[in-house]
């Protein structure tokens, strides 16, 4: 066991007149477990306090008024100055004779100061990077700033993960949150200059973890706040490209040479049926019913949260029907596991890569597949309103004023005419591909 701090004997002088020369005395006359205190004549409760490594200096005074409770006066004051490389004998008087003005007009100093280092204190104990491992186990119960219901797991991940790449991007994860600003988000939104659509993603999840931050009392303000609209990363332009029909057809015939049949088969999936990526990678056979040519996903697994149902064509259900045969004929399970894994597919970039190659075709991209059918459709004399409901849009969004309010119908008959002329689109420019081929032959 360690043996216990030996307590310090003290010795007071004075008062006395403390000059330069009292000074430099007192500190040869220091001793080893001794505390000299030197009290100056001048200026009343001022006192040089000598230890054996350091001299300070002290000013020691009684605050007006009395304790609320006892009602006796209140207990002297100590407020360290400084010591005598800071202060000489003249500006440690000054010192103490400011402290004495701010106690005789019913101010505390001692106490002010010490209620500054405790927030200090504080404010430099959260760091960002323990904020942001808080604000991980906050955002799943954060109700959503638009819509209703609370953030699915994978929109909490994204923003935790844009949150962290800003924050190593920014090299703060020990620094306190209150000494971020504006300064720093915009060096870090120069260092993605070519990168808008990232700069424009990790600056909107960065400004809500600091929304958080702020709401919970740890900063002032937004430091995303308080950057210029022009500094801030604009909205990136829709993308407006399409595949024409034969060119989806084209993609169809190229899906034959990829490496897996699973891969070919998801592929084809997605040409024949205007879903997103992550929709079909996740889809269950549980939510098929064949022979009424439906899927019906969950709401859990669409973008907006709403279930959605969609006729399936003659096309997509030779596709699913092949799958269901090799697989088994399961009644539950992904309907496109990845072949080693037996996970949700996610190497759609190889995927695509392979397929080019394949098809010859670059400059797309999988969500232009979803373009391409309302496209086509629409050009085909479908109505816009139709095609949203088949893409799962929400039709508040595509229609104003009160139609917007009151006019929540599927219009599912329609959906299922769409789905119809989606594949028969399909189907004829196949055919007419196998007779212009033959006639290139002949």
């Amino acid at each position: 066991m360690a043996a216990a701090k030996e307590k310090l004997a003290v010795v007071s002088e004075g008062p006395v007149k403390i000059t330069k020369a009292t000074i430099e005395a007192a500190w040869r006359r220091r001793q080893k477990n001794t505390r000299l205190i030197v009290r100056d004549e001048t200026c009343r409760g001022l006192a040089l306090i000598v230890n054996p490594g350091v001299m300070t200096w002290t000013y020691s005074y009684r605050p007006r008024g009395a304790d609320p409770v006892s009602g006796k006066r209140l207990p002297n004051r100590t407020v360290t100055l400084g010591n005598p490389e800071t202060h000489n004998p003249d500006l440690a008087r000054a010192a103490a004779n400011k402290i004495k003005g701010a106690a005789a007009s019913g101010e505390d100093p001692a106490a002010e100061r010490k209620a500054k280092q405790l927030a200090e204190r504080k404010r430099r104990a959260v760091i960002m990077g323990g904020l942001v491992d808080t604000y991980a186990t906050a955002l799943p119960t954060r109700p959503k700033l638009r819509g209703t219901g609370l953030p699915s797991p994978a929109h909490v991940a994204e923003e935790v993960a844009q949150v962290r790449a800003a924050m190593a991007m920014m090299d703060r994860a020990s620094t306190p949150i209150a000494d971020l600003d504006a300064n720093d988000v915009r060096q870090m939104l120069g260092k993605l200059g070519d990168k808008p659509a990232t700069a424009r993603a990790r600056f909107g999840a960065l400004s809500r973890f600091f929304d958080w931050c702020q709401d919970e009392g740890h900063i002032a303000a937004n430091p995303c706040a308080l950057l210029a609209r022009t500094r801030r990363p604009k909205a990136i332009a829709p993308r407006a490209h399409h595949l024409p029909v034969d060119d989806v057809v084209r993609l169809w015939k190229a899906a034959e040479a990829l490496s897996h049949p699973v891969y070919r088969d998801l592929v084809r999936f997605l040409l024949a049926v205007p879903c997103r990526r992550g929709e079909a990678a996740r889809l269950d056979w549980a939510h098929l019913d064949l022979a009424a040519a439906v899927w019906t996903m969950p709401g859990a697994m669409t973008k907006n949260g709403d279930a959605h149902r969609l006729h399936l064509h003659p096309l997509a259900l030779d596709v699913l029907r092949a799958r269901h045969d090799a697989a088994g004929k399961p009644r539950t399970g992904l309907v496109f596991p990845a072949p080693k894994s037996g996970e949700a597919i996610d190497t759609f970039s190889a995927i695509k890569a392979d397929l080019d190659e394949a098809a010859g075709l670059t400059g797309w991209r999988w969500h232009d597949l979803r373009r391409s059918f309302a496209t086509a459709l629409a050009e085909a004399g479908v109505a816009e309103t139709v095609a949203d409901a088949v893409l799962n849009h929400r039709q508040s969004a595509t229609r104003g004023g009160v139609l917007g309010v009151y006019q929540r119908s599927k219009r599912w008959p329609e959906q299922m005419e769409a789905m119809q002329r989606w594949g028969v689109l399909l189907a004829s420019s196949m055919a007419d591909n196998v007779v212009r081929m033959r006639a290139a032959t002949a």
